[in-house]
């Protein structure tokens, strides 16, 4: 049977076969602009049915070495570099949600690649072996592949843990204009007649208490300050932006912070939750500061261009991804989104929830 797969998981293969080709990875700034700093890549090391290590020799070709370190093929770079031309090409082509790549495939298989996505449990979608020319050290590091080939990917999913809840506050609500209010198909809309009624929303609590206890592990202000800030996108004027976001809620100060510039003191605080999330944290299982993808980030730019965000450019990493994303709103039908309910203290809630996705 044909492997088949999605713009993002053809990226992937793409980025393997780019990475090898070229033999090195440019850092990126937060903008996706290539630096002049790069990382020479030693080896790639890839599991599927058997484990295989790509490495790069003196000759300007590519070892394929087995666990007992037998080579199991040879193939020069600058055939690395044509495929992955061809690939490129043929993933911007296709129209399709999911297809096949026959002569990419095939070109898979003489070098021990047989799935478009090696197995993982964790966040890390390829294993690299660099050389750090600042450091002299030789560390193999998880990286996360976001392509900009296909659809935005998340950075956090939505779930029913992601859930947050809000008291409607103002005047009282009565069960006739909750239901006119709930009527109103779109949320925006739905917010707007909130506004228009004379309502507010104040942050009650985190549902899920894993989710809470992660979000409190980061900071302790976390779960006001995302609330806050879910707040700036769905009212009237919304802006679903990460940065503008922040910028609205650090106007606003909810947490008085007097220093002299306090759109970095909630700047800080929105990276952190980023940068977690994007390297293990997930809602639902308890998080403990534990990086899976420790590499940090590698981007396919839509022009196939690949730039990475290592990790110890903490900064770096930190500021494309605030200057990258932004909020989604969650599924109504799936997840209560944005509708309103009376809990059992005869009060009003409402529950919005997180979910971060890559622009595009």
């Amino acid at each position: 049977m044909a492997l088949t797969g999605n713009k993002g998981e053809w990226s992937e293969i793409y980025a393997f076969f780019r990475l090898l080709g070229e033999g090195k990875v440019h850092a990126g700034d937060a903008d996706l602009n290539k630096l002049d700093l790069y990382y020479p890549i030693l080896s790639i090391i890839r599991e599927e049915s058997k484990r295989y290590e790509y490495k790069p020799n003196q000759d300007k070709h590519i070892l394929v070495v087995d666990e007992a370190g037998n080579v199991f093929a040879r193939i020069s770079m600058d055939k690395l570099m044509s495929e992955s031309k061809l690939l490129l090409n043929a993933i911007k082509e296709s129209k399709q949600r999911a297809f096949a790549i026959p002569s990419t495939e095939s070109f898979m298989g003489k070098i021990g690649c047989t799935k478009l996505k090696a197995p993982s449990r964790d966040k890390a979608d390829i294993h690299i072996v660099i050389h750090d020319l600042r450091t002299n050290m030789t560390p193999t590091l998880g990286f996360s592949i976001k392509s900009q080939l296909g659809s935005p990917s998340t950075l956090l999913n939505a779930t029913e843990a992601t859930n947050i809840r809000y008291l409607v506050i103002g005047k009282k609500m009565n069960d006739k204009e909750l239901q006119e209010i709930n009527s109103i198909e779109d949320h925006l809309p739905r917010m707007q007649a909130l506004v228009e009624r004379g309502y507010k929303l104040q942050y009650s609590d985190i549902e899920h208490q894993t989710f809470k206890n992660n979000l409190l592990f980061l900071d302790t202000c976390m779960p006001e300050f995302i609330a806050a800030c879910l707040i700036c996108d769905s009212m009237p004027n919304s802006t679903s932006k990460i940065k503008d976001a922040v910028e609205l809620v650090a106007k606003q100060n909810p947490f008085g912070f007097t220093g002299s510039d306090v759109i970095a003191f909630y700047e800080h605080k929105m990276k952190v939750l980023l940068l977690d999330a994007a390297l293990g944290m997930t809602p639902a299982k308890e998080w403990k500061g534990r990086y899976d993808a420790n590499g940090g980030y590698l981007v396919v730019r839509k022009d196939g261009e690949i730039v990475c965000y290592h990790f110890y450019n903490r900064n770096d990493v930190e500021d494309y991804l605030y200057k990258n994303t932004r909020f989604e709103r969650g599924s109504r039908s799936r997840h209560h989104f944005g509708t309103l309910y009376r809990g059992v203290d005869g009060k009003v809630y409402i529950k919005l929830n997180l979910q971060i996705r890559f622009n595009n």
